[in-house]
């Protein structure tokens, strides 16, 4: 009986990975580590074991790791500080037993992608190969619900879209097949040992095509307007979102849990083309095609009641 350990599972991607397990395996095969234990209550109901662990406290993880076969290592949120949180757990992953890591990296791995993050995962992923462990990569795309759920909500309310000047694209992609792929392979994580997956959706995009998409799903007519890096972190200044990451930070209605270096950074990488990328990774492992970012647009605005 392989079992399996989603770590960082209160999250929202954590918990649709939980859901879809839950409806393959029994909760017994199942343990689950948070932060936040109180928010798993209702997985603890079903059977599911939980343990309270975070990414800085490696003798918690080891504790909870421990009997496990597989991990489902979701990345940290402190950008620039998470490669010692995922060493630890790669390491407790190592002394606990884990034969095989399922990490969540992100698209455009490259030595010079200018996103604060991205030298995160490339150490992390150094990191995996170097373990001994098995492991899979899923470099995800920027999620698809990102862009309706948080960043359309300035948009909408003030009729302009800012962006970093550049003429990248990107495919974004649902976090419903981002956890339909994590999903497939913990449960047969042998056949995907050593991969790398390009997590994308169906389509490369730019951002006015993604504003075209905004503007039809939501009924507003939207302007697209690209400033430089400066202006853009005057104009999350102004909204109130820091411009580094702490993990005492409330969540902002605009920018969620990220600050603006983050996102800064990001939208000059897009601009630049390093997140370009478009593959079949998703149907290779699900079988099913990934959802397009009009349909996930037109269903969170949809359960808005808009």
């Amino acid at each position: 009986m392989t079992r399996i350990v989603v770590s960082g599972a209160s999250g929202d991607l954590g918990r649709r990975i939980t859901d879809l397990l839950l409806q393959e395996i029994p909760p017994e095969q199942l343990t689950l580590t948070t932060r936040s234990p109180q928010k798993l209550a209702e997985r603890v109901q079903k059977g599911v074991t939980v343990f309270q662990a975070n990414y800085r406290d490696r003798d918690a993880l080891e504790r909870a790791y421990r009997g496990g076969d597989v991990l489902m290592l979701i990345s940290g949120l402190d950008v620039t500080h998470r490669v010692p949180e995922h060493r630890n757990a790669i390491n407790a992953a190592k002394a606990a037993g884990i034969k095989h890591v399922v990490y969540t990296s992100v698209a455009g791995i490259h030595p010079r992608n200018p996103t604060l993050s991205a030298s995160d995962h490339i150490t992390t992923e150094a990191d995996l190969r170097a373990s001994g462990l098995d492991f899979t990569v899923l470099r995800n795309a920027t999620y698809a619900e990102v862009l309706p759920e948080i960043v359309v909500g300035t948009a909408v309310r003030t009729g302009k879209w800012y962006q970093v000047q550049g003429a990248g694209r990107l495919a974004p992609v649902s976090k419903a097949d981002v956890a339909r792929c994590a999903s497939r392979i913990l449960q047969g994580p042998g056949f995907h040992a050593g991969a790398v997956y390009e997590i994308s959706g169906p389509e490369l995009l730019t951002f006015r095509q993604i504003v075209a998409i905004a503007s039809k799903s939501t009924g507003t007519p939207i302007e697209y307007i690209e400033v430089t890096p400066e202006q853009r972190f005057e104009i999350w200044d102004a909204l109130g979102v820091p411009r580094k990451y702490s993990d005492t930070m409330a969540a902002h209605p605009d920018a969620h849990m990220w600050a603006s270096e983050e996102l800064v950074s990001a939208e000059v990488a897009f601009g630049q083309g390093f997140h370009a990328i478009l593959t079949d990774h998703v149907s290779f492992i699900t079988g099913r095609q990934p959802r397009p970012l009009a349909e996930v647009f037109d269903e969170s605005w949809r359960s808005r009641g808009k």
